[in-house]
């Protein structure tokens, strides 16, 4: 049985927040996008998602420093942060690790292996607890 987790999917460009929520909906999960840094945080608290699923070249505030303010607040320390981004030389993905990502993916990424290492992620976690 797969794990019904609450999923935060953050990116600028709409069409990819699109057919990400509509997967993990339809894998079971419940879904909230934002589209920048700022709306991220602004629905952290009232959202409290399990997956936090960030893109890194943003306006306002970047993927880098909106993962630093999520690992910042310590309700957020078990929340998994998972980077996504066109840019993946070895700086940014240091950045990324760095500021607290559990996990980097390239863009452009294959649907399924996203969903499903998120999907192996959470169900490691809810059998440790």
């Amino acid at each position: 049985m797969s794990y019904l987790a609450r999923i935060l999917i953050v990116d600028d460009e709409r069409p990819i927040t699109t057919l990400l929520a509509q997967t993990f909906e339809q894998d079971g999960h419940q879904v909230m996008t934002a589209n920048n840094g700022i709306e991220c945080m602004n629905k952290m608290a009232s959202f409290q998602p399990d997956v936090v699923i960030m893109d890194i070249m943003m306006p306002k505030l970047d993927g880098v420093d909106t993962t630093r303010l999520i690992r910042r607040n310590k309700n957020y320390l078990n929340t998994v942060i998972v980077a996504l981004s066109a840019k993946a030389d070895e700086e940014t993905r240091e950045r990324m690790r760095e500021a607290g990502a559990n996990l980097f993916m390239r863009k452009p990424f294959v649907i399924a292996k996203l969903v499903a290492r998120v999907n192996q992620i959470l169900e490691s976690r809810s059998e440790t607890k």
